[in-house]
């Protein structure tokens, strides 16, 4: 047997559940600090939120939204409070930090099982962290959730987070919603109320319309392509969210495309490793298609709209139970509702049975609406969830539907977990996609509800017949996404939607196939490039009603951090892609990794990592359980067992993975292992009974890197830049800084200075005053490391 044939691979563990992510009621209040002493309600005769600004800055869809809230102890007691905050589902939380007096605790994102450590260590030293993970693969964090301790006797405590979301147009509109209202967590007045709203665009904008009468706004900017408007007021109790749309007032269908580029932070000069250096080095660009084929005005639905064929199919099993049936029943009565009576309609429901409204399709007539209202009542939840079946029979349903201008169209709502036939996303996708194809054929839509739904499956299942996927959660208001949901599902869509570059070196554009588009709203796509200099972009699309055909062109530009969100919505465009081809083809290494590494740069939570937030001192130098490594075994294919006997007394058989040709077994290494090199003695026995010994060897390394960070110079104006220089132990495989609402940037080896060098470009709008920036490591056995560095910007 060779001697390399044992592998040990330390491998993220992702089949954990999270402990402290909670689900949250409709229209639950977006940052709420519960004293201990009381259960689940806010209580200003304890806690008094005393002030609270809101900064929301829409740039090219692109929302932002920064909150901070400072509450009040109003008893002589030091006390503690649990801090809610309610994730959008369309959100993930970029940064997250208290403060204990001057000193800003950020949170910080690391690898799914190395947070689960440490939030279990901390936890376990009666100091709750706070934690957002994703219950499952599939599933979207839903709440986060962190104690506050110790909020100082007649002291404050401040609290920010920040969360973005990219917002959708649909009929030439977008809505933003900020929850204020109160829930199941009480009212909560506030002292001093500052919201403050800037829209920035590539088109021209029009309409804006707060909702609601409580926060009447104050218009300091309006021009075509940019607006800012503010609230403010005192003693305000919400009795609703703060919402508002605004409308694109474009007269025909355009194309706007923006880059960022900022080469300065990383250079080769910086990086062991050159490769790498070019890849940090390149740009990125982000491509918007607005559709207005119909040159409508912003809010004006499709007119002169054609009979529908239109089958709904409703998820009837257990799963749907709770609220998620109250959403569904909303979200048929909606689906239902807005048939005419040209058009011609079925319903299935189906749980591990199948049943149809009728044997031939209705009329949308009020009659025939209001029955189908009465079966859906009438149903009741019971069973498991025939998936493969549920769309087998659905298809058989949509042949008996005229065919129609448009086509058939099915429309499903559910959840998308299947517990019958089969589970397997690529089995599902292929046997529909494979009956769909033998015709008649039916586009299929899919409105998902609840915090778990299967996202990748369903949104797999929408794209193989160019159909439109949505979600929500079933704790969320659906008038709006709904509405838009309707207003979709009767156009005629833009099938296979490409974008075409020439020129600058593009690569790794997302989407990477042909995607969908509606009339009145808008595609988006995000990709890198290498060369600076002019570039041609051209989208096209086809259509029954005619084909989309749009052209741009940009100088790619050598250096401009005017547009900084790119590169993350680039990165949250790779993982998405990168976790749809898992979801079909299965884990590799590869993926998950980079998974793991474009989440921890740019600060969003994925099914391989979690957002912590803990105090900077329990995070600084410490010992790491070594964690859940994997054993990996190659042996000649006579063997037919492996047992593994580790140094620490643990006896372990392996188990053979066929499709790979190994032998495997997952171990915990003792926390009170020393660090250095350990045997591992394994045991085989082969076809004929003889067994053989050999002895493999592995490295335990706990301690995380050794950091010390300098700035020069310590002191500089907005605008310009410093320089970063971090000595660090040889072990360590990357550093990063980074300044609180800016991109994180590379430390690298610098031969000439002897340290780990970087470049931090401070933004010309950051306020003077003094900043923590912090500086991050990990070794090559993933320990990690933080310190901070203090820079003071001065007055321009």
């Amino acid at each position: 047997m060779k001697a390399d044939s044992l592998k040990l691979l330390l491998l993220g563990a992702i089949a954990f559940a999270a402990v402290c992510v909670f689900a949250t009621p409709a229209g639950a209040q977006s940052g709420v600090l519960i004293p201990s002493s009381v259960k689940d309600t806010a209580d200003e005769s304890i806690l008094a939120l005393t002030e609270m600004t809101v900064s929301v800055k829409v740039d090219r869809q692109l929302a932002r939204t920064r909150v901070m809230q400072i509450y009040a102890n109003r008893t002589q007691n030091p006390i503690e409070g649990t801090y809610v905050f309610a994730v959008p589902a369309t959100a993930s939380i970029a940064d997250f930090a208290v403060w204990d007096g001057d000193v800003r605790i950020p949170g910080v994102i690391l690898e799914r099982r190395t947070a689960r450590a440490i939030y279990e260590e901390i936890a376990a030293r009666a100091i709750d962290p706070g934690l957002l993970e994703q219950e499952g693969e599939e599933e979207a964090p839903t709440a986060f959730t962190v104690k506050v301790a110790p909020i100082p006797a007649f002291g404050t405590k401040r609290i920010e987070i920040e969360y973005t979301e990219l917002l959708s147009i649909d009929d030439l509109q977008s809505y933003y919603s900020f929850p204020l209202k109160p829930s199941q967590y009480g009212e909560q007045a506030i002292g001093h109320l500052r919201i403050d709203v800037e829209i920035l665009s590539g088109f021209p904008l029009t309409g804006f319309n707060a909702k609601g009468g409580q926060f009447p706004v104050a218009i300091d900017r309006e021009e075509e392509l940019a607006f800012a408007s503010h609230f403010e007021g005192t003693s305000v109790v919400p009795n609703q969210d703060f919402a508002f749309s605004y409308g694109i007032a474009v007269p025909e269908s355009r194309l706007d495309v923006i880059a960022y580029r900022s080469p300065e932070r990383i250079s080769p000069a910086e990086l062991r490793d050159p490769a790498l250096a070019d890849r940090q080095a390149d740009g990125y660009f982000q491509a918007t298609a607005l559709f207005n084929q119909a040159g409508r005005a912003p809010g004006v639905g499709a007119s002169g709209s054609k009979p529908r064929s239109v089958l709904f199919v409703l998820d009837t099993s257990l799963s749907m139970s709770g609220e998620k049936l109250d959403r569904a029943f909303e979200a048929m009565q909606g689906l239902l509702g807005s048939l005419t009576p040209a058009d011609r309609f079925n319903v299935v429901l189906f749980n591990d049975d199948v049943a149809l409204l009728g044997s031939e399709p209705a009329t949308g007539t009020p009659d025939n609406v209001e029955r189908a209202l009465a079966f859906v009542r009438a149903s009741y939840l019971s069973g498991g969830t025939d998936f493969r079946g549920a769309l087998d029979s659905a298809l058989k349903a949509a042949e008996a539907l005229p065919d129609v201008d448009g086509g058939r169209v099915i429309v499903l709502v559910t959840d998308g977990n299947p517990t019958l036939t089969t589970v397997q996303t690529k089995q599902i996708v292929d046997g529909f996609r494979e009956s769909n194809d033998r015709g008649p054929k039916a586009r299929l839509n899919i409105f998902g509800i609840g915090a778990d739904t299967r996202i990748g499956l369903l949104a797999e299942l929408a794209r193989s017949s160019r159909g439109l996927f949505v979600w929500s959660r079933e704790t969320d208001s659906l008038e709006f996404r709904l509405k838009a949901f309707v207003s979709k599902i009767s156009m005629t869509p833009f099938d296979n939607v490409r974008l075409a570059i020439e020129g600058g070196g593009t690569y790794q554009v997302y989407p990477d196939s042909g995607t969908t588009g509606f009339d009145g709203s808008a595609v988006q796509f995000f990709g890198r490039y290498r060369q600076p200099g002019q570039a041609s972009f051209r989208l096209t699309g086809t259509s029954d009603r005619g084909n989309i055909n749009l052209s741009a062109g940009l100088l790619l530009p050598d250096r401009d951090a005017t547009h900084g969100e790119i590169p993350r919505l680039w990165a949250r465009a790779r993982v998405d892609a990168l976790l749809a081809d898992i979801e079909l083809n299965g884990e590799n290494e590869a993926s998950i990794a980079e998974i793991i590494a474009l989440s921890k740069r740019y600060k969003f939570v994925t099914p391989y990592t979690s957002f912590l937030a803990a105090p900077r001192s329990l995070l600084r130098p410490r010992t790491i359980r070594p964690g859940d490594p994997v054993l990996r075994v190659a042996t000649d294919p006579s063997v037919t067992s492996v047992v593994a006997v580790f140094p620490f007394g643990l006896v372990k058989p392996l188990v053979f993975l066929k499709d790979e040709g190994v032998w495997e077994t997952r171990f915990l290494a003792p926390t009170d292992m020393r660090d250095g090199q350990y045997a591992c003695r394994l045991v085989m026995t082969d076809a004929s009974g003889r067994s053989f010994e050999e002895l493999k060897r592995f490295r335990i390394d706990s301690r995380p890197p050794r950091l010390e960070a300098s700035i020069e110079p310590g002191s500089t104006r907005a605008g310009s830049d410093v320089r970063i220089l971090v000595r660090a132990d040889a072990d360590a495989r990357w550093i990063s800084a980074r300044l609180f609402g800016a991109s994180p940037v590379r430390i690298a080896w610098d031969s000439g200075s002897k340290a780990n060098v970087g470049l931090l470009h401070i933004p010309a709008e950051l306020p003077a005053g003094t900043y923590t920036i912090q500086i991050t490591a990990e070794d090559f056995a993933r320990n990690g490391a933080v310190t901070e560095a203090t820079l003071e910007v001065l007055p321009r």
